[in-house]
């Protein structure tokens, strides 16, 4: 094998153990910057629950219904179909995790906020996507955190 090859074998494919990818990120010059190991995870599992079900017409079943529980009365009931909404849809889309739990808040005094933490595991890497939907904001907030 040449040196070019082996190259791309080890820097630019990746082994097949790792995964990564590269995602952009906020700046002037619209940069990327490449994420890796439970990260890549973290970043496709908020994907796929901020796209709203239907969004994209060649994928009409690739997203989540979860931004409209924002406007809906938040109880019991609402918080067990937002739990079984995220479990779904990351076990239709995404079989690379295994999730942990999930873990609902309802968020301020007129109960039109919503924070969803998926605690997910990948081997011995774990993990925690958090999304934070509200009402009362224009736009819908993100968190997704920490390589635990």
């Amino acid at each position: 094998m040449s040196n070019d090859i082996r190259k791309f074998y080890s820097e630019i494919s990746g082994k097949s153990d790792q995964i990564y990818d590269y995602v952009s990120t906020v700046s002037e010059v619209g940069d990327f910057k490449k994420v890796n190991g439970i990260q890549v995870l973290i970043h496709s599992i908020r994907n796929l629950l901020l796209t709203p079900l239907g969004f994209y017409p060649f994928d009409p079943n690739y997203g989540s219904l979860l931004y409209k529980k924002v406007f809906e009365p938040l109880d019991d009931q609402s918080i067990e179909e937002i739990k079984y909404e995220v479990n779904q849809r990351i076990k239709e889309f995404d079989d690379r995790v295994k999730i942990t739990s999930v873990d609902v808040q309802i968020l301020g005094n007129d109960q039109k906020g919503i924070q969803v933490n998926v605690n997910i595991k990948k081997g011995s890497l774990t993990g925690t996507a958090s999304l934070t939907f509200s009402g009362s904001d224009k736009k819908n907030q993100l968190n997704f955190l920490q390589e635990r």
